[in-house]
């Protein structure tokens, strides 16, 4: 039996997990990626957009339309995660400086507006990283909101999250990177698949000894391998990996494997821009993850590797 295509739209900031989720959805065998854009974030959006088009190049996909975005977000000053991204942000992968291939030369926004339209209530975003240009979309569009079947995402953190061996209260890379833009989202009326924070650090985690095995497995394993070796996740105690962005990826493509619950999601932009507030609410204007399935996830995550030997990275 053929299996009924995903359409999709990926807006990332690379960024070692966006990349890592990215690579294990270029050949996937529903997921049909319509368009990827990138957005300030992680890094710069000369880097991140430099970031994607390599990975587009190297994987072979340059059919898939590819536009670069916001080059800072709505109205704050841009900041990035180099710290645990590195200073490329491809962990201890370098990417050439320079790159031959180069992104469409095209408005980000209404690239995505013109795929949405063509894709009417038959198309998802997944946004891995901060909201920026999806709240610039439904600004200038705001008829999108009807269009869109979901938006599938990741970061807010509404039980803290650790940092240098201290809990950390509510706040997320993403969601204070630009809190004015998420809560555009959050407000759109567009339904919402959200990953918190936890769901990656500390349940579908990877262990050193799962990231090792990895690059025996081929010349993909061991990019991402290598990539991950620069990007253990810091104030644990342990060696550790977090998947925040594969999750989003994969709740798109297996929600059978992810359990949620409605919440009224909040996001606070005064005093602690980005925290994120939760209330359970069956009204509520987002299906928050609560539970997964790790060991299936991890299944598919190396499932996806192996399925990619054709790609020849190392010589």
């Amino acid at each position: 039996m053929k299996l009924k295509k995903i359409n999709c739209i990926i807006d990332s900031d690379p960024g070692v997990d966006d990349t890592a989720a990215i690579t294990l959805s270029l050949y996937d065998d529903v997921m049909d990626i319509k368009l990827i854009s990138t957005v300030s974030g992680n890094l710069d959006i000369d880097a991140v957009t430099r970031n994607m088009a390599h990975v587009l190049k190297m994987f072979k996909r340059t059919d898939i339309p590819f536009v670069k975005g916001s080059a800072r977000p709505m109205i704050r000053e841009p900041k990035d995660a180099k710290f645990i991204h590195q200073n490329e942000g491809m962990g201890n992968y370098i990417p050439p400086k320079k790159v031959s291939y180069k992104p469409m030369d095209k408005d980000a926004i209404e690239a995505m507006y013109e795929t949405i339209c063509a894709n009417k209530n038959d198309i998802s975003i997944v946004v891995l990283g901060p909201m920026t240009n999806v709240g610039y979309l439904i600004q200038r569009h705001p008829d999108v909101t009807g269009m869109i079947d979901r938006i599938y995402t990741e970061g807010c953190a509404p039980y803290g999250w650790k940092h240098e061996g201290k809990w950390s209260n509510y706040i997320s890379f993403n969601a204070s990177s630009d809190p004015e833009a998420l809560k555009i989202v959050l407000e759109s009326g567009i339904p919402i698949t959200y990953i918190r924070s936890r769901i990656g650090r500390e349940i579908t985690n990877w262990n050193e000894e799962e990231v090792l095995s990895m690059k025996d497995i081929n010349d993909v394993g061991r990019f991402i391998y290598e990539m991950y070796s620069g990007y253990w996740e810091p104030g644990y105690d342990d060696r550790r990996i977090a998947t925040n962005d594969t999750c989003a990826v994969l709740a798109l493509r297996f929600p059978e494997l992810f359990k949620t619950k409605k919440v009224k999601l909040t996001v606070n932009t005064d005093d602690m821009p980005g925290r994120t507030d939760v209330v359970f609410d069956k009204k509520g204007n987002v299906d928050f993850v609560v539970k997964v399935n790790a060991k299936k996830v991890h299944k598919y995550f190396f499932n996806a590797i192996k399925k990619l030997d054709f790609i020849k990275i190392y010589k």
